[in-house]
């Protein structure tokens, strides 16, 4: 397993961020990366709960949440990738509250399809990945600030 690791801080309070990604099955309502998602199952928050993304421009994945600790910690698994060079993932969110800000670390933990190549598709993978997370937390700090100005 590789990891790629990124910490910033949000200029919205901790409890309208994790509102956000509390909001579960409902990340393509704010997550420039996603264009459709829908929960799988009756669980749409908490330890268990899965949702299917189709992904922008392509690219599919089900999700399930394995770690929940409210205002504190998210873990989530993906179960299934399609049309991505990677096997299998684990993103960890974990926030720190800072009055007015909140600090965010995302841990993707990946395992690269490729075989033998692995190592090179990996090295490969971590720019763009990169770019993307930065997107999504782009895309989490506007709807977290939208959800604190009510």
């Amino acid at each position: 397993m590789r990891n790629l690791m990124i910490q910033r801080t949000i200029a919205a309070p901790r409890s309208a961020v994790w509102a956000v990604l509390a909001d579960y099955p409902n990340i393509a309502d704010w997550n420039e990366g996603v264009q459709r998602s829908v929960a799988l199952g009756d669980a749409v928050e908490g330890l268990g709960a899965q949702r299917h993304c189709e992904l922008t421009p392509s690219g599919a994945m089900r999700e399930t949440v394995t770690e929940w600790e409210p205002e504190e910690k998210m873990a989530v698994a993906i179960d299934k990738i399609e049309k991505m060079p990677v096997a299998e993932a684990t993103m960890t969110f974990t926030l720190a509250d800072s009055g007015t800000t909140t600090s965010i670390t995302m841990s993707y933990d990946f395992a690269p399809k490729g075989g033998p190549f692995a190592f090179l598709i990996a090295a490969m993978l971590n720019r763009p990945m990169t770019k993307g997370f930065n997107g999504f937390i782009d895309n989490l700090e506007s709807a977290a600030q939208a959800r604190a100005a009510g």
